[in-house]
């Protein structure tokens, strides 16, 4: 039984290497109290509403607790599939970027970048000497594992009908622009690992991951009607970019 023997070898492996270290659990909670501060930053008018910002301040932490959680499991989880120890990389460069942006336009571009991925390889997990080599293609799997599992589950609370509106609107929010900015590809966030890992495929994960992400935030627009719009308009994106942009890139650039 060689695919039971493997998820319970998973099993193993999340129980034993899950847990984030002293250090990772640290820079997790002051990103989750950054992030959570850009997103409840709310200027009302010309005037800074101390009430307002509590109150958006305490929902945000809830928010961006949960879909770092996500973010991060997803890395991990998935990483241990594929016989790799993942390893939390605080991006101090970007949560500054997302405070000044806050400040900057009154709380209206919210920009969520705080972290990046490192793999390392379990040896007893992957045999062979081939194994060995730790690729850009394995990174791109990982890294994008963690933007699809944000927008999935900004897509389950958008179909759950029960949860409070207030509570739904933030965690869809929260949960589409972590996706978003992490498929940018700005280095060390997951887009610049998927777009080293597959130039072919990057265009479409770019188009698919941002037109997904605002089609959610649309309130009367069903989930899946969003998500087959935005594997559409992922394929025409590369359409686009292999037939308009690329011809035009210098020898350097493709």
């Amino acid at each position: 039984m060689p695919s039971l023997y493997t998820f319970y070898d998973w099993i193993d492996r999340i129980r034993k290497y899950y847990k984030f270290t002293r250090s990772e659990s640290t820079w997790l909670l002051v990103s989750v109290l950054v992030m959570a501060f850009i997103v409840g930053f709310r200027f009302e008018g010309q005037e800074f509403v101390l009430s307002v910002f509590l109150s958006n301040f305490a929902l945000s932490v809830f928010a961006v607790a949960i879909a770092v959680f996500v973010h991060e499991s997803a890395h991990r989880i998935f990483g241990l599939n594929m016989g790799y120890k993942t390893e939390f990389k605080p991006f101090l460069y970007g949560l500054v970027a997302g405070v000044i942006l806050a400040f900057m336009t009154y709380g209206k571009v919210i920009f969520l970048a705080y972290s990046g991925v490192l793999l390392n390889i379990m040896e007893k997990h992957r045999l062979g000497y081939f194994r060995y080599q730790l690729g850009y293609f394995d990174l791109g799997k990982v890294s994008l594992s963690g933007v699809l599992a944000n927008l999935f589950l900004a897509a389950a609370i958008k179909s759950m009908g029960f949860i409070p509106h207030a509570i739904s609107e933030k965690l869809v929010l929260v949960n589409v622009l972590f996706a978003i900015t992490n498929v940018l590809p700005i280095p060390p966030l997951d887009g610049a690992n998927i777009m080293y890992a597959s130039k072919t495929f990057y265009p479409v994960a770019l188009g698919g991951v941002i037109s997904c992400g605002l089609l959610l935030l649309i309130p009367w627009l069903n989930v899946w009607l969003a998500i087959v719009t935005s594997l559409v308009i992922g394929v025409m994106t590369a359409v686009m970019f292999f037939n308009w942009v690329e011809p035009k890139m210098g020898p350097d650039l493709k």
